[in-house]
């Protein structure tokens, strides 16, 4: 087994209730050929309102390629996806923000040259009425109520390269946000992160669940899986070798089924 790292981190995270109108996101079936390897394999996958789901798995098992056919990365070669019930193409990482799906990518997709501001509204600045100006007024105060959702209280003129990096992480977050998103993944998260910044990002993460707000967590810390997840996902060599449930999550139990014995 490669790559599984116990934290010391606290457990008894209270599990946010399960809302009564069911799925938000439903994946069936799908599978993903890459030359000489198939990624995944008739994968089926639920997510529900107002739940943190982590997707967990060895190196090679096929999180990061599920996370990113739903981002709009990469189309899967077979197989359909239902967001609200209603069968959706994600064909593009512009389909997956027009549809509300967001992933925060482990390493930041964002531009340390820009404001923050400038990084939450990036192709999206707000304008002066008739005119191509940017509104930086509009657009500063916009991105300070969306930093005030996540808990950084730095101004949003601030250059983005001034932040340490767990506050850059928010600021991709917020990103996230600002286009309304329903579904916010995060890839391997607290890997650049210190310990406060990441007991902070649990925070945000138990704020936006508490909200409604549906998350997909990724990574290989068993130990934050067990106190940030309200259900798991196990995958093994391209296919999902089996769920928990918020009462049965142990690390034992996951590494049951993502070695197999």
């Amino acid at each position: 087994m490669h790559d599984v790292e116990e934290t010391g981190k606290e457990k008894g995270a209270p599990s946010a209730p399960v809302a009564k109108d069911g799925h938000i996101l439903e994946v069936k079936g799908i599978s993903k050929t890459f030359p000489g390897v198939r990624a995944l394999d008739d994968v089926s996958v639920q997510l529900r309102r107002g739940e943190v789901l982590a997707v967990v798995g060895e190196n090679g098992a096929g999180k990061s390629t599920l996370m990113k056919i739903l981002a709009g990365v990469y189309f899967p070669d077979h197989g359909e996806v239902k967001l609200d019930g209603r069968v959706v193409t994600i064909d593009s990482v512009e389909k997956a923000t027009a549809l509300g799906i967001a992933l925060v990518h482990q390493e930041l997709n964002l531009c340390d040259n820009l404001t923050v501001a400038g990084n939450v509204f990036l192709g999206r600045e707000p304008r002066r009425k008739g005119m191509r100006l940017l509104d930086e007024k509009k657009l500063n105060r916009d991105a300070e109520k969306v930093l005030e959702k996540v808990g950084l209280n730095v101004p949003a003129a601030t250059v983005l390269k001034e932040l340490p990096i767990g506050s850059q992480q928010l600021v991709e977050i917020s990103k996230a946000l600002s286009i309304d998103a329903k579904i916010i993944m995060f890839d391997e998260p607290t890997s650049s992160l210190s310990e406060h910044e990441t007991r902070t990002l649990f925070q945000v993460i138990r704020d936006l669940r508490s909200h409604g707000m549906s998350c997909i967590y990724i990574s290989h810390r068993l130990g934050e899986v067990t106190e940030v997840a309200d259900r798991v996902v196990v995958l093994r060599d391209g296919k999902v070798s089996g769920s928990l449930e918020k009462a049965e999550i142990s690390r034992e139990a996951m590494i049951r089924l993502m070695v197999g014995r």
